[in-house]
């Protein structure tokens, strides 16, 4: 398989894949010379056998030049099933394979690996497109002590999904092969302790958003460049957001790199019934761009708003880089989130210096969100020391308009802040936007709708490390 790959019978896609394995594997690779190249690859599948995670250090070099070709999938299965093999070493894993290949649903296979791995998977690899390849991949996962092992987890709830599908010879099948496997293991207190009747088959929508995070990080050289890093995170289960690639681009290809997101993110979720919230972290010069209103399948005759299918919220680049802020950023959250009625908002008068602003927010713990009276991401000193009078305080909700609506700003934002908590705030902000989406392009812009930002600040969404991205550039 590897010699079949357009990298390996080039010379300098060789040449180019043994760079980065001596790089990642620290270890000497032999470039490929005069010898046929069957057997300096036979060497080299050998040669990354012995390591720990070897062959699957060789797979993610090989795609970095490969991108997801078929070659590089299938190369990916035979690693998986390399693993797998391993794991149960002398066992037999082929009468498993016509049964799990049955298993197709992107849906079920997701919610099974959930639920076996106990969240640690949270979404399938490309390759794995039946319940044979997820099986495969979880076989090569750590087990936690006193656990279950991922794999075996996965066939049993295959089996309790076969048994609800009327398919029980099938199912026996497999809870025959899981028991051997757990009484030559010593786990057979394990199998008795693995939980079936709980378990909730797809397509009953969880009453969790999934959500794309999406980051801008100015590059800190060129100030038209950004650092674009996101997360998806669709586990109703618990908070598990999965980095994926970071790139650095221009500003002015920011909007279409997060059309690109977006439909990726909507591919991965095809058989997602969940609400979809999209959150933008934001730098300071940044704030001023009308990211809601950013447009989905942007080449299309008609594109579409972001704000027509999601709820768009924005958060604040800088306070998630400062921890100095968190403290009084979660004890505002807490009381917004744990005391919503005793929770308030305040307006910030446009006359007011920033030091008393944030004196009073300060003395008032009880207030969550901030109406600005100048929009941020401009050049005005004053809006920038309000904004971080606020950020300082630890005000998770911020509104201000970037318009200069003037009356109607204010109507709308006192709409809008009159139901208290979370939901409230949310949901109001979508009505305002949805009557300006209803005038259509032609008119929206004089509405106030279009031009009401929510900034939605929850410290216990945090995104997490982002994926390495731009090569030694980004790493230095």
């Amino acid at each position: 398989m590897l010699v079949a790959t357009d990298t390996v019978r080039r010379r300098a896609g060789t040449e180019m894949l043994v760079q980065d394995l001596s790089s990642e594997l620290r270890l000497s690779v032999e470039p490929h010379q005069e010898q046929p190249l069957a057997l300096w690859s036979r060497q080299l599948v050998k040669k990354c056998a012995e390591i720990d995670e070897g062959l699957q250090t060789l797979a993610r070099c090989l795609g970095y030049a490969e991108q997801g070709s078929v070659g590089l999938l299938s190369l990916w299965r035979l690693v998986d099933e390399w693993e797998a093999t391993s794991f149960f070493k002398d066992a037999d894993l082929r009468p498993l394979r016509p049964l799990l290949r049955e298993l197709r649903s992107v849906s079920l296979l997701t919610a099974l690996a959930r639920r076996a791995s106990h969240s640690r998977t949270q979404e399938l690899q490309e390759w794995c497109d039946t319940g044979w390849e997820v099986f495969l991949r979880l076989a090569g996962d750590n087990t936690a002590v006193d656990e279950l092992p991922p794999s075996m987890a996965f066939l049993s709830l295959a089996a309790e999904h076969l048994v609800k599908e009327g398919r029980t010879e099938e199912a026996e099948h497999l809870r025959r092969w899981n028991r051997r496997q757990a009484q030559l293991r010593g786990l057979a207190e394990e199998m008795a302790d693995w939980q079936q009747g709980d378990f909730a088959p797809p397509g009953e929508p969880s009453l969790h958003p999934a959500y794309l995070l999406i980051q801008f990080e100015p590059d800190g050289v060129d100030p038209d460049n950004y650092w674009v890093s996101h997360w998806r995170q669709s586990d109703s289960d618990g908070w598990h957001p999965i980095p994926g690639e970071t790139v650095k681009l221009h500003r002015d290809d920011l909007p279409g790199a997060a059309d690109r997101l977006v439909e990726e993110a909507e591919e991965r979720w095809s058989d997602l019934r969940q609400p979809v919230v999209v959150e933008f972290i934001l730098p300071w010069e940044l704030l001023a761009e009308p990211v809601e209103w950013w447009h989905k399948e942007a080449d299309a005759p008609v594109p579409t708003p972001l704000v027509m299918d999601y709820t768009v919220v924005v958060r604040s680049f800088e306070r998630l880089r400062k921890a100095a802020w968190h403290r009084p950023w979660n004890n505002r959250w807490r009381q917004l989130k744990d005391r919503p009625a005793e929770s308030r908002s305040h307006w910030s008068p446009a006359d007011q210096s920033a030091f008393h602003l944030e004196r009073e927010l300060k003395d008032d713990q009880q207030i969550v969100c901030l109406v600005l009276s100048e929009p941020p991401g401009t050049e005005s000193p004053v809006a920038r020391q309000e904004f971080v009078a606020a950020l300082r305080s630890g005000i998770p909700a911020i509104i201000w308009d970037r318009a200069g609506s003037g009356t109607a700003f204010r109507e709308a934002a006192a709409d809008i802040l009159q139901e208290r908590g979370l939901a409230g705030v949310l949901e109001r902000t979508r009505r305002w936007r949805d009557r300006a989406l209803a005038l259509g392009p032609e008119e929206w812009d004089g509405h106030v709708g279009r031009h009401l930002a929510l900034l939605l600040d929850d410290p216990e969404r945090l995104p997490g490390p982002s994926a390495p991205g731009g090569g030694s550039e980004r790493a230095g």
